[in-house]
């Protein structure tokens, strides 16, 4: 068979003549430009996303970690008035002053945001006594009030500039029956 009647295959494994492809040339996956494939112009296009979304994402991320630093702080200053009054009812008896019942609380306060790793610049301690008339027996509860102001520099190593100011409370109730 001669090759211009199609029987015999050329090098590149095409047919003959009368394939459709103009050429007679094997033609490559891929290789075919229509409209939904990356032109010249789309090129880059992930890198610039890329660069805009990153910073994006990160500076989301360490404004979610700054928060939970600062919900966390709460929680321990919160937790420190609720120790320290806890404490103070323990001591009752033996605080006859309220500058002896402010000292057991600082004390207990102190302690505690050591504990959670809690700096205060600015502490305020305040124990309080006071007696409810409630039926034979008088209900005796102490108040602590713990004001502290955290830097948030403090809570996050980025250099977030700036301090927070916590106000917490906690009044417990005096064991009536408890070995004075």
């Amino acid at each position: 068979m001669n090759a211009a009647a199609g029987g015999e295959r050329g090098i590149d494994g095409g047919g003959g003549g009368g394939s459709g492809d103009g050429g007679g040339g094997v033609r490559r996956r891929g290789t075919a430009r229509r409209g939904g494939g990356r032109g010249t112009g789309e090129r880059g296009s992930l890198a610039i996303e890329a660069a805009i979304l990153v910073p994006a994402i990160a500076v989301l991320f360490s404004l979610v970690v700054v928060i939970g630093q600062l919900e966390s702080a709460s929680g321990s200053v919160q937790e420190a008035a609720r120790v320290a009054a806890r404490t103070v009812t323990l001591n009752y008896a033996n605080s006859e002053t309220d500058e002896q019942l402010n000292q057991v609380a600082l004390t207990a306060v102190d302690q505690s945001l050591a504990q959670n790793g809690v700096t205060c610049h600015g502490l305020d301690v305040r124990a309080t006594r006071s007696t409810l008339q409630t039926g034979p027996l008088p209900l005796r509860t102490v108040r602590v009030e713990v004001k502290c102001t955290v830097a948030v520099n403090d809570l996050f190593v980025t250099g977030v500039p700036g301090e927070v100011k916590f106000d917490e409370y906690f009044t417990s109730v005096v064991d009536y029956y408890r070995p004075q």
